[in-house]
Formats: C-alpha cells, structure tokens, sequence
C-alpha cells in the first residue's frame, strides 16, 4: 500500500508557482520523494507513521497546517509540516520536472517561444527551497519542543540490520 500523502500540488500552490498545466498526478511523484527523502528523515519513525495515519487527530492538525500559538505570554506563529513539504517538493520538481525519459534518452524539450533554465540556475534554485524547508522546519520544531511533542525522542531505537544495511533512527 502506498502511503498518504500530507500535501497535494494545491498546497504547494499556496507557497510556490507551480505550472497550472502540469499534471496533478506526475506532481504527486515529487510530494511522495519529498515526504520519503526530505520530510521523514527529520522525525521518528513512530511519529512520522502515527502522523500520516492520524492526521487530522489532535495534535497533528497543528503540526501539519501550522498555527499561532502563546507560550509565556508571547504570541508565537509557525508556518506547519505542510509548507516545508511544499518547499522541500518545490525543490526536487524545479531540479528533475525538464527532464523528459524518451526512446532516445533523457531530453529537455525547447519551445520557440521559451527555453529551459540552466543545469547551474535548477541546482541554485533546489538548495535555496531546501534551505528554506530547513528554516520552516525549525519553527515547527521549536513548537513542538514548546509544546512537548515527543517528535524527535529516537533514543529509544536500536539498530536494525537487513542484509548488509543497518539503519539507526536520528538521535536528537
């Protein structure tokens, strides 16, 4: 079974311009790599997968769409799991969407009327998203810290070892 997804191409939308032609499907390819590569390695596994499967139970809601909230008296505000998903999949559709798999070889396809970016100008463009995930992030992070959401709390993970691959989750 596939997992679900937090996002879809109309969150994305919100944050980024993203083509309204490009097919909401083959977008779904880019979300799916940026939660499994970008967002999951950022969080337990147990909260990641409890996450997607309740995510509209409380405290998710929050966590994922993002919010205004007090600590201390002072007035706070993160942006959720939703827009650094949005930025972390922004990245991956600027760097690899040009790419068009033909019977001969990967082209990039020229219009008379446009002509794609450069390699060095789609890299620029990846590591300024991601760097901008980064700093959603650690507002996310920083609420859920202030509001004791055991996110992060791996230590309790051993590693485990399939084949000649052993996997340890994050320690914090």
């Amino acid at each position: 079974m596939i997992q679900p997804l937090l996002i879809n191409k109309a969150t994305v939308e919100k944050y980024l311009q993203v083509a309204i032609g490009y097919n909401t499907n083959d977008f779904s390819r880019f979300i799916r790599e940026a939660q499994e590569f970008d967002l999951k390695p950022l969080l337990c596994d147990e909260f990641y997968f409890d996450m997607l499967k309740n995510k509209d139970t409380a405290p998710n809601p929050a966590i994922i769409i993002g919010q205004e909230y007090t600590i201390g008296g002072k007035i706070y505000y993160h942006e959720g799991l939703e827009a650094v998903l949005s930025y972390f999949t922004y990245a991956r559709f600027v760097l690899k969407s040009g790419a068009v798999s033909t019977s001969h070889g990967v082209v990039t396809k020229k219009t008379p009327n446009s002509e794609p970016i450069s390699h060095s100008e789609k890299k620029d463009i990846y590591y300024s998203c991601r760097q901008d995930a980064n700093k959603l992030f650690a507002d996310v992070a920083k609420y859920m810290d202030r509001k004791e959401i055991n996110y992060k709390d791996c230590l309790d993970c051993d590693d485990t070892t399939d084949g000649d691959i052993t996997t340890r989750a994050p320690q914090w």
